[in-house]
């Protein structure tokens, strides 16, 4: 969990808020290329965990679930993830798990609620 929110989540922040990161003019293409970077770096280790496994521990755990957090927010950055198949098999697992898509279903409510208030 403190890998996910510690190490991955301040990347993924970084893509999806440049100017908190640095403010000068011009740098936003570069903050936004060092932390996709960073990130792969990262999801490369989280595949090498996941080979041969189903969740990173011998059940799921909180750490699968975070972590498909994780991978949901830098595919909607349109981070390229193709080439590790391990978190790609771990991402379609989680999305047929009946939470993952009670969840989603909640959220897609949430959202067209909010665009028929607007």
């Amino acid at each position: 969990m403190s890998w996910c929110s510690g190490g991955i989540h301040p990347f993924l922040a970084h893509i999806n808020s440049p100017p908190r990161v640095c403010d000068v003019p011009g740098t936003e293409e570069s903050v936004k290329k060092l932390a996709s970077a960073n990130l792969l770096e990262l999801f490369k280790i989280a595949d090498d965990l996941l080979a041969d496994r189903d969740f990173f521990f011998d059940h799921f755990t909180a750490p699968d679930a975070h972590f498909f957090w994780c991978q949901r927010r830098a595919r909607q950055f349109e981070l390229d993830l193709s080439k590790l198949s391990h978190c790609s098999a771990h991402f379609e697992r989680m999305l047929q798990r009946p939470s993952v898509q009670k969840l989603l279903a909640f959220e897609k409510s949430v959202q067209g609620d909010f665009a028929k208030a607007a």
